[in-house]
C-alpha cells in the first residue's frame, strides 16, 4: 500500500538524485550546445568514471568523493584526445560522421569493461561515517544528500567558469556565432577541445556520484544516456537553471513511477519525459541558446 510517507520519501529521494542527473545532462548540454554534435558516448564514459571511483576504493578504500577527482581528470583528458583526434576532422562536416564514430567508440568502451572487469554489478561506500537524518516524516539518506549537494556545487562551478573567465566567455561566444567568434580572434578549435574535455569530465563526475547510489555494470551507458537527452529536452538545451529544474523534475518522476508502477519502469518514465516534452514543448522549460544562463 503507497501510504503519504512512501510518497513524501520517494520525492525527497527523487529531488536529491536529481541533482546528479543534472550534473550528467550538463555535459551533454555543453557538447551540443556548442559543438552541435551529439555524443552518444556520454552514457558510456559516465560508466567510465564510474568504474574509476569504484576501483580506487576498493583498492585503497579511497571515498568515491576524491575518486571523483580522479574520475574527472582522467575523463577530461580522454575528452581532450577524442577531440584532438578523431572529431577534430568531422566537426562541422554534417552529423553523420560524429554520430558514428560516437557511437562506435561507446560500444568500445562497454566492450571493454565488460572484458576488463566482468558483467557483474558493482558499487562503492560513501565511506563517510553515519546513515543519514530522521526528520520524522522522511529520511535524509548521507549518500544521497553528499552527492546532491556536490552535484549543486559542480554545477554552479561550471556555471561560474562560462561567466566570468575568459575562456567561459569564449565558449558562449563560440556558442553563439562561431563565425564571428572566429573573427573577434578566438580560436574554436582549441574552444572545441575544452569544451568536450569538460562535457566528459561532467559525465565521469556524475559516474563516481552515482557509484555510491547504485549498482554499476558495463552496460548502465544506454540507460543514463537516455536519461541525460531528457534532462536537456526538458530543461532545454544551454540553460544551466534549466538542467538542474529538469535533473530533479526526472527524478522525482521516476521514484514515484518506480514507486507506483514498480522499479523496472525507471526508464520508461524517462522515455515517456522525453518523448512528451519534445512534443509538447520541444524548446524545453528554459529553452535558450547556449548563453549559460
Amino acid at each position: 500500500m503507497v501510504t503519504g510517507e512512501l510518497v513524501s520519501q520517494s520525492i525527497v529521494n527523487g529531488l536529491l538524485l536529481g541533482g546528479i542527473y543534472a550534473v550528467a545532462a550538463l555535459g551533454l548540454s555543453l557538447v551540443f550546445g556548442i559543438m552541435d554534435i551529439v555524443n552518444l558516448a556520454h552514457g558510456h564514459m559516465l560508466m567510465v568514471g564510474a568504474y574509476v571511483a569504484i576501483l580506487l576504493f576498493a583498492a585503497t578504500g579511497i571515498t568515491p568523493l576524491l575518486g571523483m577527482f580522479l574520475a574527472i581528470g582522467l575523463l577530461f583528458v580522454l575528452g581532450v584526445v577524442l577531440q584532438k583526434v578523431l572529431l577534430k576532422h568531422v566537426v562541422g562536416e554534417g552529423i553523420e560522421q560524429p554520430i558514428i564514430i560516437l557511437f562506435g567508440l561507446a560500444l568500445i568502451l562497454q566492450n571493454i569493461g565488460q572484458l576488463v572487469l566482468g558483467g557483474d554489478a558493482r558499487t562503492a561506500d560513501l565511506g563517510i561515517p553515519g546513515s543519514g537524518i530522521d526528520l520524522g516524516f522522511v529520511f535524509l539518506s548521507l549518500p544521497r544528500t553528499v552527492t546532491f549537494v556536490v552535484a549543486v556545487l559542480l554545477i554552479v562551478s561550471t556555471w561560474a567558469f562560462l561567466q566570468y573567465t575568459r575562456t567561459g566567455q569564449a565558449i558562449r561566444a563560440t556558442a553563439q556565432n562561431r563565425t564571428a567568434a572566429k573573427h573577434m580572434g578566438i580560436d574554436t578549435d582549441r574552444i572545441y577541445v575544452i569544451t568536450l574535455g569538460i562535457g566528459t569530465a561532467l559525465a565521469g563526475a556524475a559516474g563516481a556520484l552515482l557509484s555510491m547510489l547504485f549498482p554499476i555494470d558495463p552496460y548502465i551507458g544506454w540507460s543514463y544516456l537516455l536519461k541525460a537527452f531528457a534532462v536537456v529536452v526538458l530543461g532545454g538545451v544551454g540553460s544551466i537553471l534549466g538542467t538542474l529544474v529538469g535533473g530533479v523534475v526526472l527524478g522525482v518522476s521516476e521514484n514515484l513511477g518506480a514507486l507506483y508502477l514498480g522499479g523496472g519502469y525507471r526508464n520508461v518514465v524517462s522515455l515517456l519525459i522525453f518523448l512528451g516534452v519534445l512534443l509538447l514543448k520541444p524548446e524545453g522549460l528554459f529553452g535558450s541558446g547556449g548563453d549559460g544562463e
